[in-house]
Parts: structure tokens; sequence; C-alpha cells
């Protein structure tokens, strides 16, 4: 009876150990049975535009003999009705193969000047067998309001970027309430501002009510490193001070501003934007 029980764990242990190995067929490095594409999703930092530009990192696995990608509306691939089968080997034909992809290796595809809900298709292929990833990107589609001048308030700012600069206001199409100063503070660095939804007025009229998130610029303040920017209701995180910020019904803003660097504030003001000046 002892040796009957001996004998029986020891089939249960070869049980065991088969389907273990089993379970790493297909993940262990070296030991995938499949192709397997996995993307990664970066924002793009200036000089690229992360309004309209994307970063996708493709991860390819052993069994990758070829990768492709394809780029389309996500409405567009909808409409198409594709089974997933079938998208992948339309990817295949009608995509852009990815040449630094052979085998287990990585590469960054930078995708530019996106408009819209898109979608990005990455298929890797090992003969007839194929391996499909996607990520989503919704693309800015920026629309002029007005042609202005914008005056900063700030002494520290002023006296890195002047007193006053022509700018432009715009709003997103593609995104309801969203607006933004066009490169206020350098290429690729705009002041995006949002309509909280709600209204104030003052001496001037009734505005829309704005918010203003921390946000980076290109600026440096002496040894203390990169400047950001937020409204006075971020940076107290109390949206009582949000009445501060405001779009007037001729395109006029004041945004009522923090400038910090990580070791503190630079000050505070209101920056204004005054349309046709």
């Amino acid at each position: 009876m002892k040796k009957y029980i001996e004998n029986l764990v020891l089939v249960l242990f070869a049980l065991l150990v088969f389907t273990a190995c089993s379970d790493e067929q297909g993940t262990e490095v070296g030991n995938d049975s499949q192709p397997k594409v996995t993307l990664y999703k970066y924002d793009a930092q200036p000089p690229l535009n992360g309004d309209n530009d994307v970063i996708v990192r493709v991860a390819a696995n052993n069994k990758v003999q070829e990768a492709y990608y394809f780029v389309e509306s996500i409405e567009g691939k909808e409409a198409r009705g594709m089974t997933p089968d079938e998208y992948a080997s339309f990817v295949v034909a009608n995509g852009q193969k990815i040449s630094e992809i052979n085998g287990a290796s990585d590469t960054d595809l930078i995708i530019k000047d996106l408009k819209g809900d898109v979608i990005i298709t990455v298929v890797g292929v090992s003969g007839n067998n194929k391996h499909s990833s996607f990520v989503t990107f919704k693309g800015l589609d920026w629309v002029d309001i007005a042609e202005g001048t914008y005056y900063f308030a700030v002494a520290n700012i002023k006296n890195m970027m002047g007193a006053s600069k022509a700018a432009t206001l715009q709003y997103c199409a593609n995104e309801e309430g969203l607006y933004r100063i066009k490169d206020i503070y350098g290429e690729g660095y705009s002041l995006k501002f949002r309509d909280t939804g709600d209204t104030a007025s003052d001496s001037g009229g009734e505005y829309k009510v704005l918010s203003i998130p921390a946000q980076p610029t290109p600026l440096t303040f002496g040894n203390y490193g990169a400047v950001s920017v937020r409204d006075v209701a971020t940076w107290q995180n109390d949206d009582s001070w949000l009445t501060d910020n405001g779009m007037y019904e001729d395109n006029s803003c004041f945004f009522r501003l923090q400038y910090f660097v990580s070791a503190g504030s630079l000050g505070y003001g209101w920056d204004k934007f005054e349309p046709g000046v």
C-alpha cells in the first residue's frame, strides 16, 4: 500500500510539472509558441505636438517575423465591419511595414498630425499566424477664434517673456469647452483652459468662468529648474477662486495665474488676452 501511494504521488507530481510547462509555453522569453506584439502609448513632448502627435512603442516576441501598422479613424474601422482576423489581414495588406521589428525586438513609432478619434493597429506575423494589438488616440482639432495681445502680470515671467506678445485664442472643435492661447510660451507650449459651464459677472459684464490646470512651460528660473503655471484655484485647491478666471462675449480673457517651480512660487497675478490689439 505504501509503495502504491508513493507511485501515485510521483504520477501526480509529473502531471503538475507537465501542466506548469504547458502554461509557460508562449510566456517565457524564447519559448513562445505564437507571435505577439504589445503596444505602449506615450505622450509626445516638444518639439513634437502633443495635441496631434503620439509615440507608440511596439514590443515583439521572438516568434514575430515581421510587423505592420495601420492608422485610421475609429469610425472608419467600424464601417469596414471586419472580423478581427479579417482586419489583421487587412492591416498586413494595406499597412506600413515596421522594418525594425524582426524576432524579439522593439521600436518606437512617431505618428504625427492626427485629427479626431483614431485607432492605431499593429499586426505581428509568423507564417500564417497573426497577432494584432491596438491603441487609440484623440487628435485635437483647433480653430482660431481671435488674434490679439497677451499681457503677462508676474514680474519674474515678464523678465523672461516681455510684458506682452501677439497671441491667438483658439477653441477645440472636438473636445467641448477646451480652449488655448496657442504657443504663448513657445512652440508646443500653449496655455490651455476649460469653460467650467458656470458664469459670473463684474464691471465688464457677464463672463464664462474658466479653469486652468497645472501645465508645463519651456521656461526655467535660475537653478530652480522648469517653470509651470496654474490658476490660483488649482494652487489653493479651492474652487471659490475660479471666478478670478473668465472670458467675455468679445473673447477677451483674464486669468489669475500662479507661476511656480518645484521649490515654490514665482508669483501670481492676472494675465490677460485682449483681441484685436
